[in-house]
């Protein structure tokens, strides 16, 4: 729970922009500029008025901040609402006019049949883009207030149906600002904060008349006042933002130690804004007893936002650059493999996806599509495979192209069915887990930027390995290829489009655990209870290296003894416990009819160093024929030794005995899918 405000209306951390305004402080006048006045954006609609007479009933005269309120007015009349809020205000209201200069202590309504944006501390009004009931004016405000205001950035969503407002708080939260959204229960039409909160936008959700407290709290709190670093000099001893990593760290499991520290910085700095928390020590404090506040802040530090077809020229450049190209060499009926790493909630993965069937279309051709899309955050991937994304999301788009992939909801839009199975969505987290293989192209933008250049060039190093031979690479426009331009030349310097030059670099593959932390990897199931041999970090390394290589199923990796040491996937059709002591191992865990026929195999492949494949029949109703496959591995530094065991049900009389690649079976876990 947040503290109660400390400061008064008007005082401020110390820091430049602090000093910056002190002789305005003294003679009693605000010489600020535009730029260094908090800008508020509201925005509501149905409901709205009684709900903005109860914020401004509760909210100061005096709090420096400037009020732009967006709401969806008849285009045909003349507004009231300047003159009903300055009932309910002493402050100055006044109907918004082109180039209008914002003051503190001020508040602006927009205009009927506008759209209405802040640029370089004035109000911009212009006529809608958009036809009427496709216009999202709410939005375009605070699209705009992110820009200018970055950190200072706050945005009010109060009573409305729909979900105007919601892509705009995305740019909030993506430049670091705060969001209040209305408690649903307390506002007459609950479609706009609903549709904020069920994304995950809404910093603080209450009823209008308690905003007035937390607002305040926020714009006097350092990070937006005077936002410097939030341990600029570190005396010995004090608290450090490694200290917040190392809990985040210990009781979530996410490992931010390659990220920027500038980045993390300022999003911890953000969080005790919110928190209304001005000692970073105060702040460990809050994290070692609220859980919630831990989810909270790995959030915000991931910094999930993204959009589809976000940079549009950028897009337009994959599609004639890479897209077309490829579409044209490859025959109908063949595999196109993409992944989207980082994907957020999905809106850039199934851009590629669209982008790569509209050029198939155009040229009669039908491929098998994967798009495999990954993120650290499992809320993320929720909202991912649902595919539902507010009207705004869709701005701009061909009015066939929404036809083509949507399907309307209440107030938003689905994937449509045939789009979201093109892609798969699976956890993992790029700077530990294994990347995926024989891609055609990866579309990783805006991710590269937050991490140290070390990490940076890891990265780029699994992207090689995973592309195939002249394979393209997406990036964001900030980010580059650095110093690898020995594994891929430019296509595109301005849009940063890359292909992958030279041999697959197996030693640039490096897949670090977090400190701490053994992890299973995504898919794979949690090992039963070890005994004291219990297994290493290496040795799950080995596990995930193998299986990178194999696509097994089901498999375990056992050491020379026969002792399973790892698990992946669903191998409860092959192994189980045995009654009375815990085992692991493989042989007394086989089931029946696969014993016999494994022993020899494990034996022949270790003697042999050379894989072999042997079969089984499960002995139960409907026998069913079992393949086996035994690769041994490398001998470890350490000196042990290690196979892999792989399970699959035998190929039937006739047909291939490779074991298959079983991305397009319905049947596969999306886990299963992201280990292949």
């Amino acid at each position: 729970m947040a503290k109660e405000p400390s400061k008064k209306p008007g005082s401020s951390g110390s820091g430049t922009r602090a000093n910056r305004t002190h002789a305005a402080e003294e003679d009693g006048t605000d010489r600020r500029p535009n730029d260094a006045i908090p800008v508020v954006g509201i925005g509501a609609s149905a409901g709205g008025i009684e709900a903005l007479g109860s914020f401004f009933d509760a909210m100061s005269v005096d709090s420096g901040c400037a009020f732009v309120v967006v709401l969806h007015l008849d285009p045909k009349r003349e507004s009231e609402m300047a003159r009903i809020l300055s009932g309910r205000t002493r402050m100055p209201v006044v109907q918004v006019e082109d180039g209008m200069a914002i003051a503190p202590d001020h508040v602006y309504v927009i205009a009927p049949d506008t759209d209405l944006k802040l640029v370089k501390g004035g109000l911009k009004v212009s006529r809608p883009s958009q036809p009427r009931g496709q216009r999202h004016p709410v939005d375009v405000l605070f699209a705009s207030i992110a820009t200018e205001q970055r950190e200072r950035s706050v945005a009010i969503v109060l009573s409305g149906t729909g979900s105007n407002g919601t892509e705009g708080l995305k740019e909030i939260r993506a430049e670091g600002g705060m969001s209040l959204v209305q408690a649903p229960e307390t506002a007459k039409f609950d479609g706009m904060p609903r549709s904020a909160i069920a994304a995950g936008l809404a910093d603080h959700v209450l009823a209008p008349e308690k905003m007035a407290a937390t607002l305040l709290a926020y714009v006097h709190h350092g990070y937006v006042s005077a936002p410097a670093e939030v341990e600029p000099v570190v005396p010995k001893g004090e608290a450090t933002i490694e200290d917040v990593l190392e809990i985040l760290r210990a009781r979530d499991g996410h490992d931010f130690s390659s990220y920027k520290r500038n980045t993390l910085r300022r999003r911890v700095h953000r969080r005790m804004g919110l928190r209304n928390i001005e000692k970073l020590a105060d702040y460990l404090d809050d994290l070692r007893t609220s859980s919630e506040e831990v989810t909270m802040v790995v959030a915000d530090l991931m910094i999930s936002v993204t959009g589809f077809f976000r940079d549009a020229e950028a897009w337009k450049a994959l599609g004639e650059l890479v897209i077309a190209p490829l579409v044209a060499e490859r025959a109908s009926g063949e595999s196109v493999r993409v992944w989207v790493p980082a994907c957020a909630t999905g809106e850039e993965a199934y851009s590629v996806a669209m982008l790569i069937a509209e050029h198939a279309e155009a040229a009669g051709k039908r491929f098998d599509l994967k798009v495999f899309a990954t993120d650290a955050q499992e809320g993320n991937l929720r909202k991912a495979r649902d595919g539902i994304y507010p009207t705004a999301a869709l701005a701009g788009f061909p009015p066939e192209r929404v036809r083509r992939f949507f399907e309307r909801l209440d107030g938003s839009f689905q994937v449509s069915k045939d789009l979201r199975d093109m892609v798969v969505f699976a956890a993992q987290n790029l700077l530990r887990d294994p990347p995926f293989s024989r891609l055609d192209i990866i579309s990783c933008r805006n991710f590269l930027i937050y991490l140290e250049p070390e990490a940076q060039q890891r990265v780029l190093g699994q992207f090689h390995f995973a592309l195939r031979p002249d394979g393209h690479l997406f990036l964001g426009n900030a980010e580059t290829i650095g110093r690898h331009d020995d594994l891929f030349e430019t296509v595109s310097k301005k849009w940063r489009i890359y292909r992958r030059l030279g041999p697959t670099r197996h030693d640039l593959i490096d897949y670090r655990l977090p400190r701490g932390a053994i992890g299973t990897g995504a898919g794979a199931a949690a090992p039963p209870p070890m005994p004291a041999e219990k297994a290493s970090a290496p040795v799950v390394d080995i596990a995930r290296r193998a299986l990178l290589e194999r696509y097994a199923p089901a498999s375990v990796l056992i050491d020379q003894k026969g002792r399973v040491v790892y698990f992946h996937g669903t191998t409860r059709d092959y192994l189980e416990q045995p009654s009375g002591e815990p085992t692991r191992d493989i042989l007394a865990m086989a089931r029946d009819g696969l014993a016999i026929n494994l022993r020899s195999a494990i034996r022949d492949a270790l003697k042999s160093d050379k894989s072999v494949t042997v079969q089984g029949r499960l002995h139960r109703s409907g026998s069913t024929d079992v393949a086996m496959t035994v690769v041994p591995l490398a001998a470890q530094p350490h000196g042990g030794r290690f196979a892999l065991v792989s399970f699959e049900p035998a190929a039937p009389a006739g047909e291939s005995r490779q074991p298959p690649v079983r991305e397009d079976a319905s049947e596969t876990s999306s886990g299963e899918r992201a280990l292949q």
